[in-house]
């Protein structure tokens, strides 16, 4: 029988369609070595990434970090905040809106966009057409592609207790040895407003889900007709 290492590992590798070729896969938490390595991957991957300017970055935007990478046709606009912590690679024809706050590593895939005032730290946005709302909270987090964070998502990366952050699918539960772990989002996720995920929190591909909605361990077919009758019980016309 499989073990719990096994269930939910088998989970992660199922959320992302990303062909093995590219650089990016070595980012994927596969498996527990390249989950619990996730921050140092992430740090040579981008130290490793050679440098290039063929977007605009708008004079009035704040730069006090580094872009290492800004692909054909991006841009930065006036009023985002490069931190200075922060080493950014930008994908083409990818967007940081107006008052958006990068921090520490970022890498952000083609056609991508970070909306108005949404903070993203040490995450990765595969793409291509994964695109973050207003006001969204992205911390030690992986979106795939064609994925949709409608405005006020909150992706908590740390516990209340600080304590090591678990996975869990069902009844598998797997310590991941982190205590800065966000939300796993499969391609093609759609995340109605308002909403809140818990660390560690794993949404599976495909998924569209209601508005208002406090999501933890991992979201299936399963929990989201569960969180979609609460929704039209709670909203819909009596």
């Amino acid at each position: 029988m499989p073990n719990d290492s096994d269930i939910v590992f088998d989970v992660l590798r199922s959320l992302w369609d990303l062909a093995p070729q590219d650089p990016r896969h070595r980012l994927l938490p596969l498996d527990r070595a390249s989950l619990e390595e996730f921050l140092p991957r992430l740090r040579e991957f981008v130290a490793a990434a050679p440098f290039q300017m063929k977007g605009t970055v708008d004079p009035a935007a704040l730069v006090r970090g580094k872009i290492v990478s800004m692909g054909e046709g991006s841009v930065i606009e006036a009023g985002a905040v490069i931190d200075h912590s922060c080493r950014l690679i930008l994908g083409a024809r990818s967007v940081v809106r107006a008052g958006a706050v990068l921090r520490h590593e970022v890498v952000v895939g083609a056609d991508c966009l970070i909306g108005a005032h949404c903070e993203v730290v040490r995450s990765v946005i595969l793409g291509p057409h994964s695109y973050l709302g207003h006001f969204v909270y992205m911390g030690d987090s992986i979106g795939g592609r064609d994925i949709m964070v409608a405005g006020n998502v909150m992706m908590a990366n740390t516990l209340v207790e600080k304590g090591q952050v678990g996975l869990r699918y069902r009844a598998a539960r797997v310590n991941s040895n982190r205590t800065n772990l966000g939300a796993l989002i499969g391609d093609g996720v759609h995340f109605g407003a308002s909403s809140t995920l818990s660390p560690g929190c794993i949404v599976l591909p495909g998924l569209a889900l209601p508005p208002h909605v406090a999501l933890y361990g991992t979201i299936d077919s399963g929990r989201r007709r569960a969180l979609m009758k609460e929704f039209a019980r709670a909203w819909g016309d009596k």
